[in-house]
């Protein structure tokens, strides 16, 4: 519908515009008081002599007037005589007689169209009429004025609507598909995580069924990682709601889950977890829901990461601005790995693979024995 508006009312504009400078209107000024349009003409009354034109101030010579194409404003005046009204009319193809009566020896047109004009003046006096002169005045066409301009204008005006139109359905297309590869892909998060859940908790719901002497003991561990698994799973089902949801597309929402999501994973198993956030509150930044999904599974990643492999007793997560936008650091004194032997491995390279398709420059810094560091710079929106 907004679209629609905007079409209309630029050809509406166009219309207005067209009108303006194509058809500028002549007004016939009704005579004053004391004026008479009926005289009789008669020749004892001086002939009225042109006495000076100007276009737009400059003089000009009334034998050979010439007036260019849309020049604002033309003035004739005549010689003085102590007439009782003076009259002017402005004769040419195509435009109805545009008659003016006035009390003093002078008339003014303002742009006139082009074209070729004849105008008769003359003055009364006494219920006498003089006899009628006539100025030829040629005024130059402008570009709004050409045959081809009305045809040339419909079809520009088309070609821009159209352009418009195509733009907005290119546009939608394109907006529908990129939100379609959107959800594709956080389906696909969804699907490998959940259905890895769900397949751990029938696993281990099938060995209960099967498992007829099973120790109390055995059971409440089964009941544990049943548990656990679904407590997992409902984290990872409302993360991916959560990042979706469009009013969480602010920095500040995104960092307050990564600060939660690592106390919850880490605190309890005796790692401490120093998180750092040195972006002011009041600077709210955007980040697209891609983006801000992508993000915070590497951070997820690299945190389960830590909690399982890393066998760190502390971990720095620092926060920041950067000439490019948002860089996050996650380091850790664990154990370490050589980039080189795991660079083929599943999570590191759904690490870079992430990185390379949001646009975020990626940088994991580690060897044997001296942790690991993983730098982000996330652009803005």
């Amino acid at each position: 519908m907004r679209s629609r508006q905007k079409i209309f009312s630029m050809y509406g504009l166009c219309l207005l515009l067209v009108v303006f400078f194509v058809f500028p209107a002549c007004i016939p000024v009704p005579p004053p008081a004391g004026c008479y349009t009926g005289g009789v003409i008669t020749e004892s009354l001086p002939e009225p002599h042109i006495v000076g034109v100007e276009v737009n101030g400059e003089k000009r010579r009334a034998d050979s007037l010439v007036v260019g194409a849309r020049e604002e404003n033309l003035v004739v005046e005549l010689k003085a005589e102590d007439a009782d009204c003076y009259f002017f009319k402005l004769n040419a193809k195509g435009l109805s007689e545009c008659g003016i009566a006035a009390r003093y020896p002078q008339v003014s047109y303002s742009f006139l169209p082009g074209g070729e004009y004849l105008m008769e003046y003359w003055y009364e006096k006494n219920g006498a009429s003089s006899v009628h002169q006539t100025l030829q005045i040629h005024v130059r066409e402008s570009v709004f004025e050409k045959v081809w301009f009305i045809p040339a204008l419909s079809v520009c005006i088309a070609l821009i609507v159209a352009a418009f139109i195509f733009f907005l359905v290119v546009n939608n297309i394109q907006q529908r598909l990129k939100m379609q590869k959107i959800r594709s892909r956080i389906a696909a998060d969804l699907h490998d995580e959940v259905s890895s859940d769900l397949s751990g908790i029938a696993i281990s719901m099938t060995t209960l069924e099967r498992r007829r002497s099973i120790s109390t003991f055995d059971m409440a561990q089964y009941i544990q990682e049943i548990r656990q698994t679904l407590k997992e799973t409902q984290h990872n089902l409302s993360d991916t709601v959560w990042a979706i949801k469009p009013d969480k597309d602010t920095s500040g929402e995104l960092f307050q889950r990564m600060n939660k999501f690592a106390l919850q994973m880490l605190g309890p198993n005796e790692i401490q977890v120093h998180f750092k956030n040195s972006i002011p509150v009041e600077k709210t930044l955007k980040m697209s829901m891609e983006r801000r999904h992508n993000v915070f599974k590497i951070f997820k990643e690299a945190v389960h990461n830590i909690y399982k492999h890393a066998g760190a007793t502390e971990v720095d997560i620092q926060i920041g601005l950067h000439s490019e936008g948002i860089q996050i650091q996650i380091r850790d004194n664990g154990c370490g790995f050589d980039p080189a032997a795991e660079r083929d491995g599943s999570g590191i390279s759904n690490y870079y693979w992430r990185a390379k398709e949001n646009l975020i420059d990626f940088r994991l810094d580690t060897a044997p024995g001296q942790g690991v560091c993983i730098t982000m710079v996330v652009p803005q929106f």
